[in-house]
């Protein structure tokens, strides 16, 4: 099992930040820019809510993308938020989003990834070649987004 964690401090109350992840149109806003995602269905945010996605990862190739479904199994406003994905592209998919107030108008970010690619150790030789550096840009363009659209 494969694990990334980032944190960003971000000048917002931490009920503000709780209430962004909760909007499945926010993740279209802080994606980058070269994956393209597509929201097929996303259920009233609580726990067991479900996420349908179509990500479309290499955009030169189009005709490649995956459908993501996601239930968030833990939703413990505004502290936690976690989801897991039911089916996908990967052997197993979860992440953690701690929102941590440092004071009234800051609050810390935390994510965490943990995941497993398929296919054994052909897995992981793509994993160390391609996907955990995919993995490290993507929160850091997610994190750094998040954070300017929200202190703005």
């Amino acid at each position: 099992m494969q694990r990334y964690e980032r944190s960003i401090e971000i000048q917002v109350p931490v009920g503000e930040l709780f209430a962004f992840h909760t909007e499945p149109s926010n993740l279209l806003r802080i994606t980058p820019p070269n994956v393209r995602v597509e929201v097929l269905r996303h259920d009233p945010p609580g726990e067991d809510a479900i996420v349908e996605l179509r990500v479309r990862p290499i955009p030169f190739l189009p005709f490649i993308s995956s459908r993501w479904r996601m239930r968030f199994d833990i939703f413990d406003a505004p502290r936690r938020l976690a989801d897991v994905q039911v089916s996908g592209p990967f052997r197993h998919w979860r992440q953690i989003r701690e929102f941590i107030p440092i004071d009234d108008e800051h609050s810390l970010l935390h994510d965490t990834v943990l995941y497993e690619l398929p296919f054994g150790p052909l897995g992981r030789l793509v994993n160390s070649l391609v996907v955990a550096r995919q993995i490290r840009h993507m929160f850091e363009h997610r994190q750094s987004a998040t954070k300017r659209l929200l202190e703005e």
